[in-house]
This record gives C-alpha cells, structure tokens and sequence, in this order.
C-alpha cells in the first residue's frame, strides 16, 4: 500500500499527497509525504530506516511557478540535478537563464532555511544559519554578510529575493530554491546540498573569494524541470511513471 502523511494541518499536503496517491498503481507500495516536521517525523524516519520506498513533494523549484508545479523526487529530498536531458520540458516552460553578472557587489546574502525542517527531514544538529555566518566571519572577509530570515509566505520572499540580489557577491544556502533563482539570474551561489550542489561546489574560502560561475546551469535547470509537475499531471499518474521509468 502506498500511504501519505502529509504534515499534520495543512489541506494543502492532504490535498497534493491524494493526488499522488491517485496517479499510482493499486499496487503501489510505499510512503507519500508533503513537507516533514515533526508531525509526520515518525513515518519519515520509519520509511528510511526500514529500507522503503519514499516519495517526497515539494514546493517548484522555480519560485515563478510555486502553487503549479510541485517536485516529486523517489527516496532523496531533492533531484540530483545532473539528471541526463532533452531539455523540452524545461523550454515549455519560458524560464530566463541569465548570462552571468560580470560586477557583483559587496554583499553575502545568507538564506536562512525552516529550522523546522533542519532538525527533522535534514537532521541538521545545531543552527545551520548560525554556523554558516560565524564560518563566513571566521574568513575575515571584506564583504558584508547579512541574513535573510525564513519566511513562510514564499510569494512575498521571492520578489524581495530578486531586489536581494542587485548588490550580491555571493548568495550562500543549504538546500533553498533561493540559489536556483540566483543563479539563474546570473548571480553566483553556493548551495550546501540539494540539486543544486554539485554544480556550485562547498562553501570554502576559495569559492567565497571566487564565486563559482559554472557552465552547467543549463543542465541544472533542465533536470529541475523534468522533475516538476502540475497538480493535475500528478493526478494522471505522470509523476510516478517518471520516477518509476526503467532508467
């Protein structure tokens, strides 16, 4: 039996975890969740212990597209991002790859993440903010760091983000869709995991000195978009064929 557990109170993870639900097989077998903290914790952590399969959704990777399309990934929180391509997928859907910003500015813009969310499906020990600003202090760098606090309305932080990012020299996350859209726009940044990570490389000094501008943004961006769906292609089942797909 394939079971949800959608984070406790929310309709809208009831809602999206039933259409998962409904695109599968009778005979699927597995666990569904939409979000984890520490409501739904106990499953989570049941599912990866016990060696089962696990289907995690989230929110788009494309701040544009937030409440259309939503990631889906089979054992893993994220997509690897170096998932193999056509790209089609990724066009259908108009985003902007920027060319990269040839002057940055003065700033380090540290973006916080759900603590929430830290502690229970990443099970970060600690403050990864915290740690993350007095490692970058400890650089002694000539840039100003500030921080940019979690905000649940996502909505609203993704236009403040785009302001964010016309005096950055570097933006630095854990997993956040806040260095998809940075780099995207052209901006360098470092994300500590996630899609993201293999493409902008650890938070040392060297990439903080020299930003990582990689050449495969392209590629990034295509995966993230083969493994984003709407709520009525997951309904179809569109999204279990694809993670199910023999590879």
């Amino acid at each position: 039996m394939l079971t949800a557990h959608p984070v406790p109170g929310k309709v809208k993870a009831v809602d999206i975890c039933n259409a998962f639900i409904k695109g599968a097989p009778a005979n699927a077998q597995g666990d569904c969740f939409f979000g984890v903290n520490h409501g739904n914790l106990a499953p989570y952590l049941r599912a990866k212990a016990l060696g089962r399969d696990w289907y995690y959704i989230d929110n788009s990777f494309f701040d544009q597209y937030r409440h259309t399309y939503y990631r889906v990934t089979k054992n893993a929180l994220q997509c690897k991002g170096t998932e193999p391509s056509t790209g089609e997928r990724f066009q259908q859907l108009g985003v902007e790859i920027k060319p990269w910003r040839e002057h940055t500015g003065n700033d380090i813009l540290v973006c916080a993440q759900n603590d929430n969310f830290m502690a229970t499906a990443v099970g970060y020990k600690g403050n990864w903010t915290k740690d993350t600003v007095r490692k970058l202090q400890a650089m002694n760098l000539p840039y100003r760091i500030r921080v940019r606090p979690w905000n649940p309305d996502k909505v609203k932080t993704g236009k403040i983000l785009l302001e964010d990012l016309g005096n950055l020299h570097l933006l630095v996350t854990h997993s956040s869709a806040s260095a998809i859209t940075a780099m995207l726009e052209g901006v360098p940044a470092i994300s500590e995991s996630g899609a993201a990570r293999v493409h902008t490389g650890p938070l040392t000094l060297e990439s903080v000195l020299r930003p990582p501008r990689p050449e495969t943004r392209e590629q990034l961006a295509w995966a993230l978009a083969d493994n984003m769906w709407t709520l009525d292609e997951i309904r179809a089942g569109k999204a279990w064929a694809w993670l199910n797909r023999s590879k």
